[in-house]
């Protein structure tokens, strides 16, 4: 299936995809740190793309040893991303001509094959092809957006979470910091390798301090 209008280089995308069904496409950490090290390596326009399995099973590569590995030319900046049970939501800007469509094909094509050959399953695991929205020059939306997707994976402990952000309780926030599946404790100062991933630079500086983008989460909650 071809996308009726073309990605532009230069502009700014909300790409998100869910599980076929709404299926669980993260069973594990396993699963969600493997989605993780594929973010960053897929990242990459070198002309001999990386493979996951060879790093891991024949170089014996870790974790943090993939996510410092030298990508060359970038596909796409990634400003912000959330992984939850059964879909994810990233938010790039396009680097060069075809970055997110050749990113997201390397990055969907190589999840697919791992969770199917884990699991024992056969067929597509996304819904169709990844769901696009050009954010253009709204940067009040872009503000919001960080926001809302950084706060989405309270529905996995608060199912009404959206009913509660004038009253959060500090369990709600509590929960936000300790989760690992998503861009935003990197946003607020927490130092780990996953940190790589962004490439926060080449996006409005919002949120250049975690004070700052800890007062605009708590802003976010009060309304």
């Amino acid at each position: 299936m071809l996308r009726k209008d073309p990605f532009i280089t230069g502009e700014i995308y909300h790409l998100y995809n869910r599980g076929i069904d709404k299926r669980v496409i993260f069973k594990s950490k396993k699963d969600y740190e493997r989605f993780m090290m594929l973010l960053y390596i897929a990242n990459s326009n070198l002309e001999k793309p990386f493979r996951l399995d060879d790093l891991l099973n024949k170089q014996h590569k870790k974790f943090d040893e993939v996510l410092v590995l030298e990508r060359g030319q970038l596909l796409v900046s990634i400003g912000v991303w959330c992984l939850m049970t059964n879909h994810f939501h990233i938010v790039v800007k396009q680097e060069i001509d075809g970055g997110i469509t050749k990113f997201m094909k390397k990055l969907g094509t190589a999840y697919s094959m791992f969770f199917n050959i884990k699991y024992q399953r056969k067929g597509a695991l996304f819904g169709g092809l990844f769901k696009s929205k050009l954010i253009g020059i709204d940067e009040n939306y872009l503000r919001q957006l960080f926001g809302y997707i950084h706060i989405n994976p309270l529905e996995i402990k608060f199912p009404d979470w959206e009913d509660m952000v004038n009253k959060p309780s500090f369990n709600m926030r509590e929960f936000l910091q300790s989760y690992q599946y998503s861009s935003y404790i990197d946003y607020i100062g927490e130092e780990r390798v996953e940190k790589n991933i962004l490439n926060s630079k080449n996006f409005p500086d919002y949120f250049q301090t975690k004070q700052s983008f800890k007062d605009f989460v708590e802003n976010y909650f009060i309304g």
